[in-house]
């Protein structure tokens, strides 16, 4: 079982406000140390908190499932607080104009329009035809890590098979060659380096040079067209300028990539760290390999790679968990906090891969559910599957606690250092 901190301990309301609704401090030490254990606290105490920045901001945070999951639905609780409210031009947005196009961080109808033009790529079915190709992937980055871990040597899961088999998948999704990767991984490095070093001017330059590829690529599809998601979308912009423009494009693109590997990243990590804490369960699954679709389900309940989502906006006046809330005032919603209410889910804390863990809001809820979760879900199967086969003796290296990305908003392993010892299979090449 994860180990959370008592609710009694963790934390404290800093004040109150007329309502009597009490506040937390965002910047809390707390939040970031122990995100599951300090929602828990907040919830043990109150339904709905506001949480303060240091310049007096309040954002407010509804602590149980059922008034996140209402919230999802709010169609007043926006990315923005007009649908049109767009004021930053081309010329002078920069980077942030980029991140502002795509669909995650878009509102109806424009959410709506990009959303359908991408829908059809990441349906089930088109999932599964992927299928042979992850396993390909799969084998051959085990193949790599079993010479590297070969006589009981340590060896990092995130690095060997975490980041890099969806990122190679998103890739050929999207139809980026191999040999232009680099920076793809250069942003990886970057998001794991956040505490040595790594600035937010450091993640600018490479998202940058992100874009200069994707711009690349986009004129290299107009001159010869393709049939992978970049070039459709290509051939949807081209066909009809009112279905996409070039910044949505660009800004798509962008998004597909990123958040499409990023996430998986996160809940192969946290799915085998998980089974690692829990040996029971590993058992579980390793005799009864049929029970891989429902554990993948109970790893994003129990630890998803999301904790926080976007910041909604209410774009009118609206009521949250009991609270009243004026038109501009964010709520930030906590996918983490809802996935671990008792009322939802019955010992929450537990890792249990026979329960029934559907209903979880680890992809988000409503509009903007993941629309790379059949993927996600495909390849951490796939990838969890595969490892607990050749490797029966996988253990941790360093002791289970795993180090995390230093952020109260994502759940990624920082690395998730292993031993493997030397299976049957072990390639001699």
């Amino acid at each position: 079982m994860q180990q959370t901190t008592a609710p009694a301990e963790n934390p404290q309301p800093a004040t109150a406000d007329a309502d009597g609704v009490p506040v937390f401090q965002l910047i809390d030490p707390g939040l970031v140390q122990d995100q599951y254990g300090f929602f828990a606290g907040l919830r043990a105490k109150s339904p709905v908190w506001w949480a303060e920045l240091p310049d007096g901001t309040r954002w407010l945070v509804p602590t149980r499932y059922e008034d996140i999951r209402r919230a999802h639905l709010d169609p007043v609780l926006r990315q923005k607080p007009d649908p049109e409210d767009d004021p930053v031009t081309d010329e002078e947005g920069g980077i942030w104009r980029v991140y502002n196009e795509h669909p995650v961080v878009s509102d109806p109808p424009k959410h709506t329009r990009l959303r359908k033009l991408l829908s059809g790529a990441f349906t089930a079915r088109q999932t599964e035809r992927l299928r042979p190709r992850v396993e390909e992937t799969v084998e051959g980055l085990l193949d790599s890590l079993a010479r590297q871990g070969a006589d009981g040597t340590p060896v990092d899961l995130m690095e060997g098979l975490a980041w890099q088999l969806p990122l190679v998948l998103i890739c050929e999704l999207l139809g980026v060659p191999e040999e232009r990767r680099d920076v793809f991984h250069d942003w990886s490095r970057n998001a794991r380096d956040f505490t040595g070093g790594s600035t937010h001017e450091g993640r600018e330059e490479i998202a940058y040079r992100i874009i200069d590829v994707i711009k690349d690529l986009v004129e290299e599809r107009r001159a010869t067209p393709t049939d992978d998601l970049l070039g459709q979308m290509v051939q949807a912009r081209d066909a009809d300028e009112g279905r996409l423009t070039e910044m949505e494009l660009i800004s798509t693109a962008f998004i597909v990539l990123l958040a499409g590997f990023e996430t998986s990243v996160g809940l192969i990590g946290n799915g085998v760290s998980a089974l690692l804490r829990n040996p029971g369960q590993r058992a579980l699954v390793e005799n009864d390999p049929a029970l891989l679709p429902a554990a993948v389900e109970e790893f994003l309940r129990f630890d998803p790679s999301l904790f926080l989502t976007n910041v909604r906006i209410a774009g009118a006046p609206t009521t949250v968990a009991g609270v009243d809330i004026r038109k501009g005032q964010p709520v930030l919603l906590s996918l983490g906090a809802a996935n671990r209410d008792p009322e939802q889910f019955p010992d929450p804390d537990e890792l249990d891969v026979t329960r029934n863990a559907t209903g979880h809001l680890a992809f988000g809820y409503g509009i903007h559910h993941c629309m790379g979760a059949p993927l996600a879900r495909m390849e951490a199967a796939v990838a969890i599957g595969r490892l607990l086969e050749r490797f029966p003796d996988l253990r941790h290296a360093e002791g289970p606690d795993v180090p995390y990305i230093p952020s109260p908003i994502s759940r990624t392993p920082l690395n998730l250092m292993v031993r493997l010892d030397r299976p049957a299979d072990l390639p001699t090449g």
